[in-house]
């Protein structure tokens, strides 16, 4: 048993590659479905919040993602575009002040829904695009969205005056938002400050798992309505849809591959202890 444990000790680590790769394929290509009863707090606030929308209004959502956190916001955004589309409310999607790439990403996911589901540019959803924030200051944005969305956007992101948007008619002020759902790599709390704390406006996030600590002290205030936490939150939002998708895919091989280091850490000190031993039994012998 000992010889056994020792051949680790001088493993070549391409087979720690392959090994790895195989793991996190396990995922992509079984369906593995989460436990039961795993649904946080925070991603439950936000799904009752889209689900008691009323249909006078819509949902503002801002995405301003590119692919530098596009392996977690990708899946937030999916999940949260399949319920709205699902609950048939309207929705406008903004890209202010933090990625010029913004709304090319968002499309890409954005457009395949709506098409699935019916949903008719311009009367049903609308994309306004990136906007610059005037000064450096991303709270100036945040407030010009909330007074006077015409004034910020005069046009969509393909250079449409929102005056020959239908949507667009009915929406202009805060009083037009039912939620802002802000998904991003680390979400500006400018849009706690004005949309909530200003306007009274509910204000949910979808961030990056390693930026989430900073935002509790807002979700226990109730500042914060509900929040997204990388892929773990995408799954289990895809758990209340009943529609498993990226988020899922994600955080399992995430739990996979987080496994396979444990297990070749512990493998790696016992082939160490192993090879140790022998040496030890060697010099004995010798001497």
């Amino acid at each position: 048993m000992t010889r056994f444990f020792a051949r680790f000790h001088n493993l070549d680590r391409r087979w720690l590659y392959l090994a790895m790769v195989v793991i996190l394929s396990v995922p992509v290509i079984i369906q593995i479905p989460l436990p039961p009863g795993a649904t946080s707090p925070t991603t439950k606030g936000l799904y009752d919040l889209i689900e008691s929308c009323p249909e006078d209004k819509v949902i503002l959502i801002d995405s301003s993602w590119d692919a530098g956190s596009a392996a977690e916001n990708r899946a937030q955004l999916e999940c949260v575009i399949r319920h709205i589309c699902r609950e048939k409310i309207k929705f406008v999607v903004t890209s202010a002040g933090i990625t010029v790439f913004g709304p090319e990403f968002a499309n890409q996911i954005i457009e395949p829904i709506a098409a699935e589901t019916g949903y008719v540019y311009g009367a049903d959803w609308v994309s306004l695009g990136y906007k610059v924030a005037p000064q450096g200051s991303i709270s100036l944005l945040i407030d010009g969205i909330c007074k006077d969305l015409h004034s910020v956007y005069p046009a969509d992101h393909r250079g449409t005056p929102v005056s020959e948007l239908p949507l667009m008619d009915r929406v202009r002020t805060h009083e037009d938002f039912h939620l802002v759902y802000c998904v991003t790599y680390q979400p500006d709390n400018a849009w706690i400050s004005f949309v909530k704390g200003q306007f009274d406006v509910p204000v949910a996030y979808g961030c990056m798992t390693i930026s989430a600590p900073g935002y509790y002290p807002f979700i226990d205030s109730r500042q914060l309505a509900g929040m997204l936490i990388g892929n773990r939150g995408a799954a289990e939002y895809e758990e209340l849809n009943h529609k498993p998708g990226l988020g899922r895919i994600l955080i399992m091989a995430t739990s996979f591959g987080n496994l396979m280091i444990i297990l070749a850490a512990v493998v790696g000190n016992m082939g160490f202890y192993a090879a140790r031993a022998l040496e030890r039994n060697a010099r004995r012998r010798a001497g």
